[in-house]
């Protein structure tokens, strides 16, 4: 073999076995299971950029590959890649899609109600921060399977699949703690003494059962319509005590005293003692007779006494309206 030949056979091998010249990426985020070469590096060829060289971190992780890991893959691959300094590094991410925390209280919560737990159950996780992730490409949806409710103690635990249909690719155990909750009617701005609480003044709050007050309104109806006894904030339980008909007769407002029966109907003047809305019982001092009674309005400048209803007092023996009435 001439000079010349072995020249150019050597040239020949050692273009064959040249390393590629390569840049690293600044991140990457890969779909699959596995890294690939190309995934880090621009500039290679097809065929060396699809090669795998390390296991993917799971969905919703990601890894970050410092400068000694990447010259040992470029190196092991044949890659010319030399790194710039301690500093260089990649960090790559694995695509994934997020089931959330609210998505599986949803699902837990949509699986009491079909097992015939109170529709206003509302469920709170052990782990409040739980969320699953799944590969790209999946729905993001839970179904649940064996579900265990104990009603003594409030407690459930089950088996939250993801995603809902087709092949299962998360499957995780989860406790939670079961609220009975109720929807209090609540007033929705701040109201003064006195002000009619319309429909517009209404809104709602929830709260777990065991924590409302004894004496709160539960229900809208017990408030529409009604005056507050006194001023009350905004987003609070209302107590029944707060709240009274609207005032049709005033302190010390002049009033018609009508006794009925079944034989006679009769008629007095009189003055209140007290405020009173309609069907409650007022303090009214006769003025004919100086006498106090207890009579019911029924409505302005109107109130009714019960033929049995008892005189309470002279009014001079009554000092004020704190002072209890002698029977």
């Amino acid at each position: 073999m001439t000079r010349f030949a072995a020249l150019m056979l050597a040239a020949v091998l050692l273009s064959g076995t040249a390393a590629q010249a390569a840049t690293l990426k600044p991140a990457a985020t890969v779909a699959d299971g596995q890294i690939l070469l190309g995934d880090l590096f621009d500039g290679l060829e097809p065929d060396v950029a699809t090669r795998a060289v390390m296991v993917a971190p799971v969905p919703g992780r990601r890894a970050s590959l410092d400068a000694p890991t990447l010259s040992r893959i470029a190196a092991s691959n044949g890659i010319d890649w030399r790194a710039s300094g301690g500093a260089d590094r990649i960090v790559v991410e694995r695509a994934s899609v997020q089931v959330t925390n609210e998505a599986i209280v949803d699902g837990l919560r949509l699986a009491l109600r079909d097992a015939g737990v109170g529709g206003q159950a509302d469920v709170l996780l052990d782990n409040r921060t739980l969320s699953l992730f799944l590969p790209a490409g999946n729905d993001a949806s839970v179904r649940v399977e064996n579900l265990a409710y104990d009603a003594v103690r409030g407690r459930v635990t089950a088996e939250i699949i993801a995603p809902a249909t087709g092949p299962e690719v998360v499957r995780q155990n989860i406790g939670a703690r079961v609220m009975d909750m109720v929807e209090l009617p609540v007033l929705a701005r701040r109201m003064a003494m006195g002000e009619v609480i319309g429909d517009g003044d209404i809104t709602y709050l929830r709260q777990p059962r065991d924590r409302v007050q004894a004496g709160a309104v539960v229900e809208a109806s017990e408030m529409i319509g009604k005056t507050l006894r006194r001023a009350v904030a905004p987003n609070q339980a209302v107590n029944v005590r707060d709240v009274r008909e609207p005032v049709v007769v005033g302190k010390g407002q002049a009033v018609t005293i009508l006794l009925q029966s079944s034989t006679m109907s009769l008629t007095a003047s009189g003055k209140a003692l007290s405020d009173g809305g309609m069907g409650e019982l007022v303090r009214i001092v006769n003025t004919s007779s100086n006498r106090v009674i207890e009579a019911v309005v029924a409505g302005p400048n109107l109130v009714t006494v019960n033929p049995s209803n008892p005189v309470i007092a002279p009014v001079s023996q009554v000092s004020g309206p704190s002072k209890k009435a002698a029977r």
